[in-house]
């Protein structure tokens, strides 16, 4: 392999690693958000999900590297923890909402 060809395979290897553990930031948010998350596009999350998942299918049987298909599998996985907390948390917000709503004013 020659240098620039080492030198990229290494820059995609440490920024695709690196991004899972860009993701904690926003999961975090949308833990704590009170409001159901709603500042989180559930379509462009899923977007990037969908795009992770065929970069590792990609990865797997196009290239048949499998530290790629890892990478980009572990990026999914961490979409899709994103999409599971948002989902978590509008349902949260709608359920108090409605208990909200369906209390007697005194």
């Amino acid at each position: 392999m020659d240098s620039v060809t080492e030198l990229i395979t290494w820059c995609f290897l440490v920024t695709n690693t690196a991004r899972v553990l860009a993701y904690v930031p926003q999961i975090r948010a949308a833990w704590s958000c009170t409001n159901g998350a709603v500042a989180v596009s559930r379509a462009t999350w899923g977007y990037f999900a969908a795009a992770h998942l065929s970069g590792a299918l990609y990865g797997l049987v196009v290239v048949h590297d499998v530290m790629m298909a890892t990478i980009f599998l572990g990026n999914f996985v961490a979409c899709m923890t994103l999409l599971g907390v948002i989902a978590w948390k509008r349902r949260q917000h709608r359920a108090r909402t409605c208990r909200n709503a369906m209390r007697p004013t005194v």
